[in-house]
C-alpha cells in the first residue's frame, strides 16, 4: 500500500507541474516543463514500479517529443524486464507509436517495443521499423548495430547479416570521430574503439551467415573477428565472438573447438548464462553423457585462470600493501569509486 502511494505521489508531482504550466501563460512548452518535473521525480523514485509509472505517464500524455524513444526504452526495461510484465510494457508503447511523428523517435520506440518480442506478442516487423528510418536517412553505426542484434534475437538472419555488414562499413576512425565529435579521443583510443566495433560486428555477421547456410564464409568471419578484436585479462574477447563461434562449431560437429570456445566464454565471458547450455551439450557429445561435467568445468577454470600481476596500494592510513604479501590466503579485492 505504501509503495503504491509513493508511485501515485510521484505521478501526481509530474502531473501537477504540467497543470500549473497550463494555467500560467509563460509560453513554455508544456511537454518540456513536464519533462523537467519528471527528471526531479525520477531522481526520487526508488523502485522499478515508480520509474515505470513515471515513464508510462509521460509517454501517454506527450507521445510525440524528443523524449519519446527514451521513455519507450525506460518502459521496456522497467516494466517489461525489471517487473517482468512485457505485455503491459508493449501496450504502453503501442498506444503512443501512432502519434510519434519524428522518424528517429519512432524508430527508437519501435526498437524498444521489439526488445519485448521474445516475451510477448509484438506485431511489428523489424524490416519495416528499420526501413522507415532508412527512407529518411541512412542508419548510423549504432542504429545498424541495434537492428542486427535485435534480428539475432528474433532469428531474422537476413536482416542480421544485412545490418551487421552495414555497421561494418561504418566501423572506421572517421565515422567514430563523427559519431562522437566532442569526445576528444586520442588516436590510440579511436583505434581501440574501432577494433571493438569491427570485431563485434564481424562476430554477428559470422553468426548470421552460419544460420543462412554460408558455413565457410561464417568461419572466415569468426577468424577475422578474432584477429581484429581485443581480449580481457583472461583471454576472452570483449564481444559475443566465442559464444557464436562455439555454437557454430558445435552445430558443425567440431566438438573440441566448441568446448574450447564455449568453455572460456562460460567461465570468464560476458554472457556466461547464454553460453553454458551449449558447453554442456558439447561436453555430452564428446563424453557420451553429462557425468563429470562439473569436475570438467572446475578443471577448465583452473586451466584458464591467470596469476594476477603483482601491485602495491596504500590503505587509508597510508600503509603500503602488496598483493604478493597475501599469497596462500583468500583475498578480496574491492575496487570502490566513491562519488
Amino acid at each position: 500500500m505504501l509503495r503504491r502511494a509513493s508511485i501515485l505521489a510521484l505521478t501526481v508531482l509530474v502531473g501537477s507541474a504540467v497543470g500549473c504550466s497550463r494555467h500560467e501563460p509563460t509560453g513554455a512548452d508544456p511537454a518540456e516543463e513536464a519533462y523537467t518535473a519528471l527528471k526531479t521525480a525520477w531522481d526520487a523514485a526508488d523502485t522499478s514500479e515508480a520509474k515505470a509509472a513515471l515513464a508510462e505517464d509521460y509517454l501517454s500524455r506527450f507521445p510525440s517529443t524528443d523524449h519519446s524513444g527514451t521513455m519507450a526504452w525506460r518502459i521496456a526495461y522497467y516494466r517489461g524486464e525489471a517487473l517482468d510484465d512485457p505485455g503491459r510494457a508493449w501496450a504502453a508503447i503501442a498506444a503512443a507509436l501512432p502519434s510519434i511523428e519524428d522518424p528517429e523517435q519512432r524508430f527508437e520506440a519501435g526498437m524498444a517495443g521489439l526488445s519485448l518480442a521474445g516475451s510477448t506478442e509484438v506485431p511489428l516487423d523489424l524490416a519495416e521499423v528499420a526501413g522507415a528510418l532508412a527512407a529518411v536517412r541512412p542508419l548510423s553505426f549504432n542504429e545498424n548495430s541495434d537492428v542486427a542484434e535485435t534480428a539475432v534475437e528474433l532469428e531474422r538472419w537476413d536482416l542480421a547479416e544485412e545490418h551487421s555488414r552495414a555497421a561494418l562499413e561504418l566501423a572506421t576512425p572517421e565515422q567514430l570521430r563523427a559519431d562522437y565529435p566532442d569526445a576528444g579521443y586520442s588516436d590510440e583510443q579511436v583505434e581501440t574503439r574501432v577494433r571493438y566495433r569491427r570485431a563485434s560486428r564481424l562476430a554477428i555477421n559470422g553468426w548470421a551467415l552460419f544460420n543462412l547456410g554460408e558455413e565457410d564464409e561464417a568461419f572466415a568471419r569468426f577468424e577475422e573477428a578474432s584477429a581484429v578484436g581485443s581480449e580481457n585479462f583472461l583471454g576472452v574477447p570483449n564481444n559475443p565472438l566465442y559464444r557464436y563461434w562455439g555454437r557454430a562449431a558445435l552445430a558443425a560437429g567440431d566438438h573440441e573447438t566448441a568446448i574450447d570456445l564455449l568453455g572460456a566464454e562460460t567461465i570468464f565471458g560476458q554472457d556466461r548464462e547464454a553460453a553454458e547450455p551449449y558447453l554442456r551439450q558439447a561436453f555430452a557429445a564428446t563424453t557420451g553423457s553429462e557425468q563429470g561435467y562439473e569436475e570438467f568445468l572446475w578443471a577448465t577454470r583452473n586451466r584458464l585462470a591467470r596469476t594476477a600481476v603483482d601491485f602495491e596500494l596504500l590503505d587509508y592510513e597510508g600503509t603500503p600493501h602488496r598483493l604478493s604479501d597475501t599469497a596462500g590466503k583468500v583475498t578480496l579485492l574491492a575496487f570502490w569509486f566513491p562519488t
